[in-house]
């Protein structure tokens, strides 16, 4: 490096004697702006575009089938109206206002009237299940519609009339203890 320094030095008077050719200057700044204008992606390989683009694809398609399946898992009857929508919430929350009173109760005097219950509610689940599947194939159906909504309405008189006979009961154990007592 020392010895470039010194070659420089010793012919400085050698590099001031020549002048640049005219319309260099011109030619510079046209060659500078000329890379400033250049795309950006021209510098990216061919090959990367396409990963990129296959990604993207890819990538598109899967969040648009975990939309779909999202969509498609709670297609009740929300999904046909708003009105719809009111009634399905409607019952739903006394169901599950039902179903909270039924465990305050506490529990059967016979477990096996216990596993009956759980069971009979369990196949009217699954036949809700099917209805769903049934309005997703035919959503303007009025027969499946008509069908889970009184899914509900069989579902909550029937917990109700768990609920009163079990009130009953509780009722009828109290007083007997108050009058063995």
């Amino acid at each position: 490096m020392k010895d470039l320094e010194k070659i420089l030095r010793d012919h400085k008077d050698q590099f001031d004697d020549y002048e640049p050719q005219d319309g260099h200057f011109e030619n510079f700044l046209e060659k500078l702006n000329h890379q400033k204008k250049r795309n950006v992606f021209e510098s990216i390989p061919n090959f990367l575009k396409v990963a990129v683009i296959i990604t993207f694809v890819i990538f598109s398609g899967l969040v648009g089938y975990q939309i779909r399946n999202m969509q498609g898992n709670h297609l009740g009857l929300g999904a046909i109206s708003p009105e719809y929508k009111e009634v399905e919430a409607f019952y739903t929350a006394n169901i599950n206002n039902q179903l909270g009173m039924l465990k305050q109760l506490g529990n059967f005097d016979k477990k096996q009237h216990q596993s009956i219950l759980s069971e009979e509610l369990k196949d009217m689940d699954e036949r809700y299940s099917q209805l769903k599947k049934e309005l997703k194939l035919h959503p303007d159906d009025d027969r499946i519609i008509q069908a889970m909504i009184e899914y509900y309405q069989v579902k909550t008189s029937i917990l109700n009339r768990i609920i009163e006979q079990l009130y009953l009961i509780k009722k009828q154990n109290r007083n007997n203890l108050n009058t063995a007592v």
